[in-house]
């Protein structure tokens, strides 16, 4: 195993934005078992839904420290096909996602992979908003794995079908 060139520091603020089943944590709310000296007091026998996530600014050694989730309270995470970029926000502050540098880096990266069927998502407890090159759409209250179906008309104006 190769050592990550990053670490969470005193970040944990996935911690709070992600709902743990296994341990009745509601989303919005700081684990009970996230400690300021360790981190994750539970860290060895953490639930599976802990331990499948990976937080996509710790993986990434490019990505700068400004993005770190503390810094931006947005944590960025990908579907388990790497087909959605969503950038989560603390619910105690849903439009973070709006701020600069990030949401030029989000505008960027949707951008980038417009029509390749990847997505830029924000979510901020349970309203969802897709962020395209030419604006972002408020789709409410949406589960973000539900079906996205994207549709760029001929005029520019981009509509989201949710299935």
């Amino acid at each position: 195993m190769t050592a990550r060139p990053k670490s969470c520091g005193p970040c944990g603020l996935c911690c709070k934005v992600f709902a743990v089943e296994e341990l009745a944590k509601p989303m919005g709310v700081m684990c009970a078992h996230r400690s300021k000296a360790v981190g994750c007091s539970i860290h060895p026998d953490r639930p599976a839904s802990c331990r499948s996530f990976e937080c996509v600014w710790l993986m990434d050694p490019e990505m700068p420290h400004r993005f770190r989730p503390d810094q931006t309270q947005v944590v960025l995470d990908q579907d388990a096909d790497g087909q959605r970029l969503i950038a989560r926000c603390d619910p105690a502050n849903p439009r973070a996602w709006c701020r600069e540098p990030l949401y030029g880096a989000l505008k960027g990266y949707a951008a980038k992979t417009w029509g390749t069927g990847k997505l830029v998502l924000a979510v901020a407890g349970r309203q969802t908003w897709v962020i395209s090159p030419r604006g972002d759409i408020a789709l409410g209250e949406v589960d973000p794995a539900a079906t996205l179906k994207v549709v760029e008309g001929p005029d520019g104006v981009v509509s989201v079908a949710v299935g």
